[in-house]
Parts: structure tokens; sequence; C-alpha cells
């Protein structure tokens, strides 16, 4: 996978500096989007995160996609 983010030692450097790289489950490359800038920012809602294509219909679309992911890590650990 090529990652302009993608540090020697396999971190991030990009948006998500100094966790580790995800690879195939990365969005950016997969799904590309008119309003992707720099592979993070969003400017549809001027957001730094782009979350794809399919799940940024409205403002209301993107924050729930956001938002559920939250409460998805925050159960996790």
């Amino acid at each position: 996978m090529d990652c302009i983010y993608l540090s020697k030692d396999g971190k991030c450097k990009g948006a998500y500096h100094g966790f580790g790289c995800i690879k195939e489950k990365c969005r950016s490359n997969r799904e590309p989007c008119q309003f992707n800038e720099k592979g993070f920012y969003c400017r549809k809602f001027r957001k730094f995160e782009c979350i794809g294509p399919g799940n940024c219909g409205s403002l209301e679309d993107y924050m729930n996609f956001v938002n559920e992911r939250k409460k998805r890590a925050q159960t996790s650990k």
C-alpha cells in the first residue's frame, strides 16, 4: 500500500500521528471523493476527517457516522 502519511516505522504521520497504519482498512485510497483534501480534510463540511462518499449525504449523516464510530470505540475498550 502506498501512503504518503506512512513513516518508515509504520506509524501515521498525518491526521492520526503516532498511531499504527491500518493499511487495507484505510478508506482514503479506496473511495475517491471530490471533497477530500490531502487525504483527511473534508471541504464539504469543513471537518478534519474524510468519512467516505457513502457516508456524507448531509451534515447529519456525517455527524451520525462519526458519533457511532466513537461509541463503538468506547465500548470496545
